[in-house]
């Protein structure tokens, strides 16, 4: 079982408790009003897909903690570190101490883990005025920069994160991906599935947390990734590499062929397809900046809610005309789900999955390996005028799931 030791520091109620609470605790936003400061530093084993184990050092913010860090605790502390996170609140009073701690933590970084991945997260972004929120970023990273070269640290990542929107899972997807350590050979299997399943994008979800650790995308006029169903008289090209077997099949030589071979039928739409994309925020769920505003769903997973569940995350995975992607669109798809996981759960019932329909396309969300959940989005109308968001096309894709499940295993294995 692997274990990555993890630093999560920043000045004190910067928010890096609330964040790490809405993320592995399952809290949701409006409840971390409650939680108190941090003190010195508390350590918290989090399981991740399974047999990773983040080990997350959070650690207090108040000035004489740092003295403690910098000095008598400096090898215990900055030692041996995978990850450092430091968390910039965008609100505070004393941004030029706060630059201080950054370049002292990153002076004692380059001294005990010079091999650590760094994240900087610019946090509380939902307090600035919408319009002035990428030139206040762009300027707080300039800074950050300045303060990474001028201690030799050339490498980081940098976000601006709000526990109220999707930024917060966009930033912490990024954080763990980074410790997955065969996350490229689980890419390409991934791209593999969403050729065979003729899917326009799949996205592979952490189960506990929902964050997203992999997805794939067809390119669009990819006349490689469609295969067509055919119909009546219609002759097999004996060069389409198409499997359907009744149940396991033989051991192929290569993964890529076992995955083939897995399947049991294939779930085919247009290769002309367009891409599925969002209208940036127009229809969708707002991001507001007060706690009053959190997208959250009823704790009572009716019919009725499941079906304004379906609504909202249409919208954030709704066709527009244009090619232009929102990059937010899958974290905004974890924010909803997780919350309406959480609303199952409080309900006493265990979310399985569901499946998210408009005339456009098709997105069926199912649990897939032990430790994830997947999303396979199709478009509706294929080649002969073809729904393949229902019957026996729907049952296709969803049986290319379960046929997949035992593949991917190998690869995201159980703890």
């Amino acid at each position: 079982m692997a274990k990555k030791k993890v630093l999560l520091m920043g000045k004190a109620h910067s928010g890096k408790t609330s964040m790490r609470s809405i993320i592995f605790a399952n809290y949701l936003a409006r409840d971390t009003m409650r939680l108190s400061a941090t003190l010195d530093v508390e350590h918290h084993h989090v399981r991740f897909l399974g047999d990773l184990v983040l080990n997350l050092w959070d650690c207090g913010g108040q000035d004489a903690f740092y003295e403690s860090y910098f000095e008598r605790d400096r090898e215990t502390i900055f030692r041996s570190v995978e990850l450092l996170i430091y968390v910039f609140d965008i609100e505070s009073d004393c941004p030029e101490k706060d630059f201080d701690h950054f370049a002292g933590v990153l002076e004692a970084m380059e001294e005990n883990s010079p091999d650590a991945r760094i994240f900087v997260l610019v946090h509380k972004m939902d307090l600035v005025a919408e319009e002035e929120r990428e030139l206040i970023l762009e300027d707080r990273k300039r800074l950050i920069e300045e303060s990474c070269l001028g201690v030799g640290v050339q490498h980081f990542q940098c976000f601006g994160t709000s526990i109220w929107d999707e930024t917060l899972y966009k930033a912490w997807s990024e954080i763990v991906t980074n410790l997955i350590p065969n996350i490229g050979v689980l890419e390409s299997h991934l791209s593999d599935f969403c050729r065979i399943c003729d899917a326009d994008e799949v996205v592979l979800f952490e189960r506990a947390t929902f964050l997203v650790i992999s997805h794939a995308q067809v390119k669009k006029g990819d006349d490689s990734k469609g295969r067509s169903l055919l119909t009546t008289g219609e002759e097999k090209d004996p060069h389409e590499d198409v499997n359907e077997v009744a149940g396991d099949g033989d051991e192929s030589t290569t993964d890529k062929d076992k995955l083939q071979d897995a399947q049991i039928s294939t779930s085919p739409h247009s290769a002309s397809s367009p891409p599925i994309n969002d209208p940036s925020l127009e229809g969708g769920v707002s991001s507001p900046a007060s706690p009053g505003g959190n997208a959250t769903l009823s704790t009572n997973p009716s019919n009725t809610n499941n079906q304004q569940l379906a609504a909202k995350a249409s919208n954030q995975i709704a066709t527009s005309p244009t090619p232009q992607f929102d990059t937010h669109r899958f974290e905004k798809i974890s924010n909803i789900v997780k919350q309406f996981k959480l609303s199952c759960g409080k309900a006493q019932s265990q979310f399985q999955g569901m499946d998210v329909r408009n005339s456009k396309f098709t997105a069926f969300i199912d649990a897939f390996t032990a430790n994830t959940y997947i999303m396979v989005i199709v478009s509706n109308t294929g080649q002969n005028g073809q729904d393949w968001g229902s019957g026996t096309q729907k049952a296709a894709t969803l049986m290319n799931i379960q046929k997949a499940r035992s593949h991917f295993e190998q690869f995201i294995p159980r703890g």
